[in-house]
């Protein structure tokens, strides 16, 4: 009878060895439209009405129209085992957005609905952003967003989460070829990590190539160790095609990567196509493992 509850007690010690060695899930992955993940994120001095709900909200001043906006996107993820003997598994997943904007006004807006399914974990956004000129050439926004999660907490269980962050933007054109444009997010750190100071600059030359570049960091903490850049160049390649290109970096979540994508942008339809790759490297401190992440993107917007 003894030797009977010993083997119990084993098979229990087993289990729960097993439990406690099992990684948890990566974060979640940001949202962004098919434009942000062709530029690789770039453009916070980008002139953009969908995209300023997660870039900039202070761009949408500069437009006196409307837009509705939907997008589709696949994700393949593919964690690194630590052990190189074992064959890495790919995951599918799959992300929407909605985004309606109204900038007809003397205040532009947008209102935006995202949500992705992760590795077992799923994460949804509500949105609205807001911004107002301040003369002819500058412009001052604020995105206020409401996020539910459902995600592994440290002992591998599903918790739900919700809480409320903020974007603080602000954009000024200097002439045709320039612009410049600085955002603060999550300035009450609603979650860790993600408190951004982001400033950026974009320059079009001679009406076809547009070049983006934005560095940031966190604020309250170590700079060089929380730096992000992003970079990015557009290509106009007939009078509405373009191609876009990009790269990125962040120290501060550990991960890297490019993007590519085509935009087919007429006065009323824009159609955008893109594709991301991201290296997530390991980190104890954010519970990271080594993953790689392949995002595909599709959208449609519609001016009136």
């Amino acid at each position: 009878m003894q030797f009977k509850h010993s083997r119990f007690y084993f098979f229990l010690a087993t289990i729960a060895m097993l439990a406690t060695s099992t990684e948890a899930a990566n974060q979640i992955p940001q949202f962004e439209t098919t434009r942000m993940k062709g530029t690789a994120g770039a453009g916070v001095a980008s002139l953009l009405m969908d995209e300023a709900t997660f870039l900039n909200p202070a761009s949408i001043a500069f437009y006196k129209k409307g837009s509705v906006y939907y997008q589709r996107s696949g994700i393949d993820s593919t964690q690194r085992p630590s052990n190189s003997s074992a064959n890495p598994e790919t995951q599918e997943f799959s992300s929407t957005s909605v985004i309606l904007s109204d900038a007809k006004g003397s205040t532009g807006g947008s209102f935006s609905y995202n949500d992705i399914d992760y590795q077992g974990q799923s994460k949804k956004r509500f949105a609205a952003a807001f911004a107002h000129p301040i003369g002819k050439k500058s412009s001052l926004g604020v995105t206020a967003s409401y996020i539910k999660e459902s995600v592994f907490n440290d002992n591998d269980i599903l918790e739900e989460r919700d809480y409320k962050q903020s974007t603080f933007g602000i954009l000024h054109v200097v002439d045709e070829s320039l612009s410049v444009g600085f955002t603060v997010h999550d300035p009450f750190r609603e979650k860790e990590s993600e408190t951004r100071a982001t400033t950026g600059i974009q320059y079009l030359m001679k009406d076809i190539f547009t070049l983006m570049l934005d560095a940031g960091a966190d604020y309250n903490s170590n700079l060089s160790d929380t730096v992000v850049w992003k970079a990015a160049t557009q290509i106009r390649l007939f009078s509405d095609f373009y191609a876009r290109f990009g790269t990125f970096n962040d120290k501060g979540l550990k991960q890297k990567g490019t993007g590519v994508g085509l935009g087919w942008m007429q006065p009323r339809l824009n159609i955008e196509i893109a594709m991301k790759n991201t290296d997530l490297l390991e980190s104890e401190q954010l519970q990271q493992t080594s993953e790689e992440i392949k995002e595909t993107s599709f959208s449609l917007s519609y001016r009136f």
